[in-house]
């Protein structure tokens, strides 16, 4: 993970805002009675007006940022305040107008916001107007999210869309051993791997039963967007009937501003937030989001934006429409797409990273699971079906000793496994294609190769099948009887034979690297038949693939296993 903290890479437009001024204007915020709330509001605002069809100065909108009655202290406030508001502005407007890709950490605005913070008298990091800017591994999501708008997607192997660094210890054909794992997940209690007071800590990340969990990051970025947006609701409807497709992201964002709440709750007194009632001065904000929902709804719906994927979005979103309203580009909705599932990539690399680095630190010494293992164990958990939830498996995540002596560090810890958790989940409701990295469970690869060949004696995929198998061993006995179809065995063949490292052509033999790699290639199909299986159940038997004209011998088999179709479906004894 890159820390931005640590960047030498040179800003090119914090000269533009000053940490000084950046301080000064925390200050005098406090006196915006009715106004902007803090700076992610602000910042909304601002960004909103920066890249609007029409562009404008904030003459008009004073009363809009400072609220109605303002409780300035001197006579030289409110002109302050005016000044320092317009030198951010100015940021902004350059933010907004570089790519995120070009221009790196600072491409990302302060998602973080006043009510990310609980209300406890004891945390060591409540908010002081002398100091907002507050310790960014207080916000992991934006540390993330800096990391990720660094990264352009590397050039990777077919044969390996995620890339990670196993030490030689993982190559052994040892199997799992049980005795080092506790065989009863379900009887276990798993805050006995943590001391109390990390334990308390860990509690906010939500039930391990029903997973209610919300996040305040981009809550006041997102309602001083929306706020702004509606004051121009007529310009920006016009934008939509001009070109629909950007009111895909427009709306996902919009939407967004109602679900981003911090433990309090949603912040109802926010003018940016969703109107009680229809009264004239909220006709602008009712137009706009009537318009956007007409435009999205035949749309492809976009993930939701919760804060693992806002802030690969929002910097996409922001210079792209700047592009359009300031540079007369034309449409920009098919480079907006573009970017925004580069940016997504790079943010889930990001994330991945990270993940790994952190089971290498806490859970491998431990004797828990690296992140090869633990992908295999909660991909066969999730594309199952049975309802469970990350914080069921953490003694087999880390081992029946582990014990956390650091509250902020089995936070963060705890952070990224959801993060992980959630992105397995949309990979698998992503379309199996071999061609598509994200499509792929991570998995590792050896370090010292001498090409970007894949080394014929490293066993690829074997720590992700194990885990994938000892997961299947612990369904409930409704699910393994699902197993049992003719044609789940087939999708699951491929990954019993990575697991024992045994070949499926050849009876006997042993697994060698063509036909490995050919099974690795076959895993996204493999575990979305899988899925069809474990989702639907017996009431709604899958049907497999066909092929409209059967095959030649040595033709690729069409139900995506890779293999040769004498080899597969075509293979005397599926024949018959």
């Amino acid at each position: 993970m890159i820390d931005p903290i640590d960047s030498e890479v040179p800003s090119q437009i914090d000269h533009l805002f000053t940490p000084e001024e950046d301080d000064e204007l925390a200050e005098l915020m406090i006196s915006f009675d009715g106004g902007m709330l803090d700076y992610g509001e602000l910042d909304g605002f601002l960004s909103a007006l920066a890249v609007a069809p029409q562009a404008t100065t904030l003459d008009r909108w004073w009363p809009m940022l400072f609220g109605p009655e303002p409780d300035w202290e001197t006579d030289e406030d409110p002109i302050r305040a005016k000044a320092l508001i317009e030198r951010y502005y100015a940021m902004v407007q350059a933010r907004v107008a570089i790519s995120p890709f070009e221009l790196g950490e600072d491409a990302l605005p302060p998602l973080w916001s006043m009510t990310d913070l609980n209300d406890n008298d004891d945390d060591e990091e409540q908010y002081d107007a002398d100091d907002h800017d507050f310790d960014a591994e207080s916000s992991r999501a934006e540390v993330q999210a800096f990391a990720a708008l660094r990264q352009l997607t590397a050039p990777q192997p077919s044969f390996a869309p995620q890339l990670d660094v196993d030490d030689d210890d993982n190559i052994d054909d040892e199997e799992i051993d049980a005795d080092d794992i506790d065989d009863d997940i379900d009887d276990a209690d798993d805050d006995e791997i943590f001391d109390t007071e990390a334990a308390d800590d860990i509690a906010e990340f939500g039930d391990a039963d029903g997973m209610d969990m919300h996040f305040s990051v981009g809550e006041t970025w997102l309602s001083g967007f929306r706020f702004a947006m509606s004051l121009q609701s007529s310009d920006w409807r016009a934008v939509l009937e001009e070109e629909p497709k950007l009111a895909r992201w427009l709306n996902a964002l919009w939407e967004a501003a109602d679900s981003a709440q911090g433990q309090q709750g949603p912040l109802d007194s926010l003018p940016g937030m969703a109107p009680s009632a229809a009264v004239p001065e909220d006709a602008g904000f009712l137009a706009l989001e009537a318009s956007l929902r007409v435009h999205s709804r035949d749309q492809e719906t976009p993930p939701v934006l919760d804060e693992t994927i806002l802030p690969g979005v929002i910097p996409a979103v922001l210079h792209q429409l700047w592009r359009r309203h300031r540079e007369q580009v034309g449409e920009v909705a098919d480079a907006l797409e573009q970017d925004i599932e580069t940016g997504l990539g790079n943010f889930r690399l990001a994330t991945i990273d990270n993940l790994a680095e952190l089971l290498d630190q806490h859970a491998a010494p431990a004797g828990g699971m690296n992140l090869e293992q633990l992908d295999g164990f909660w991909t066969a958990i999730r594309a199952s079906g049975v309802e469970s939830s990350p914080f069921e498996s953490l003694v087999r995540v880390f081992g029946p000793d582990k014990v956390w002596d650091d509250a902020e560090e089995a936070r963060e810890v705890m952070s990224a496994l959801v993060e992980y958790w959630t992105l397995i989940g949309e990979r698998l409701m992503r379309k199996p294609d071999p061609n598509d990295p994200l499509c792929f469970p991570h998995f590792a690869v050896p370090e010292d190769r001498d090409s970007d060949e894949p080394d014929p004696k490293f066993p690829y995929c074997r720590d992700f099948a194990r885990s994938f198998m000892a997961a299947v061993d612990e369904f409930p006995r409704s699910t393994k009887l699902l197993l049992m179809d003719p044609e789940a065995k087939h999708w699951l063949a491929p990954i019993e034979a990575l697991a024992e490292g045994r070949s499926l052509e050849k009876r006997g033999a042993k697994l060698l690297s063509e036909e490995r790699l050919a099974l690795v290639s076959a895993l996204p199909h493999c575990i979305a038949g899988l899925s069809s299986y474990f989702a639907v159940g017996a009431a709604t038997p899958h049907q497999p693939a066909r092929a409209e004209v059967l095959p030649g011998r040595n033709d690729p088999c069409p139900c995506g296993s890779g293999k040769k179709y004498k080899k597969c479906h075509g293979a005397p004894e599926r024949l018959n």
